[in-house]
């Protein structure tokens, strides 16, 4: 995993890189995870993911915002993510559900993805993007 938690004042960012932006939006995914204590490798079922826009920063964001309402909607945890195709114009995948039960996640709880110092780069090793979340 290629992702780092960075605290800030009342957010809470993630700092992630990849060979590719599919590594990229994958490991930032595993940090939102990470933050929140949602993250329990095993089985569920799949969803499948796939939004269009302008500009991978946006789709990032729609992609962050996407699992944080399954979860909530469906009362679930995340077991699996696979960015399959991730462009600037469209980000596709699967994201496994499996339901949450009496597994209270030790995490902290993220309200929402914010555009605050959002940004998805390319590097020279790779991809690299930083996202902030209000807790």
């Amino acid at each position: 995993m290629a992702y780092e938690i960075v605290e800030h004042t009342a957010d809470v960012g993630i700092k992630a890189s990849g060979a590719t932006l599919e590594e990229a939006f994958r490991d930032t995914t595993l940090g939102l995870l990470d933050i929140s204590g949602t993250w329990v490798p095993n089985g569920g079922e799949d969803v499948r993911l796939r939004f269009e826009g302008t500009d991978a920063a946006s789709l990032l964001v729609d992609w962050l915002g996407e699992i944080l309402y399954l979860q909530d909607a469906r009362d679930a945890l995340v077991s699996a993510i696979e960015v399959e195709r991730a462009t600037e114009e469209q980000v596709a995948g699967v994201v496994r559900l499996t339901p949450r039960g009496d597994v209270s996640p030790e995490g902290t709880a993220i309200k929402a993805i914010t555009y605050h110092q959002l940004a998805v780069e390319r590097t020279g090793e790779g991809w690299r993007t930083t996202v902030f979340v209000d807790v």
